[in-house]
């Protein structure tokens, strides 16, 4: 993640729910990280390995990631 523009695609609650987002993108070819969420108070200090997790993607690859993830949530 050094020399690249990461973003944000999604907040989830637990490292579970970021796993298993991550895992289907990139089985659809878009290079996905997750790290420890600031938001709302500060990541794994207060909350420990359980706590909220961003996903993140490559600038280039953020619309063609929320379109497969905005597919996921029509067939829910």
């Amino acid at each position: 993640m050094k020399n690249e523009k990461w973003e944000v695609l999604d907040i989830f609650e637990n490292d579970t729910k970021a796993q298993i987002v991550k895992g289907f993108l990139n089985e659809n070819g878009i290079e996905a990280e997750i790290r420890d969420s600031t938001v709302p108070y500060g990541g794994s200090a207060i909350f420990g390995a359980t706590g909220p997790k961003e996903l993140l993607v490559k600038s280039e690859d953020l619309e063609e990631a929320r379109s497969l993830i905005d597919e996921i949530n029509m067939k829910e």
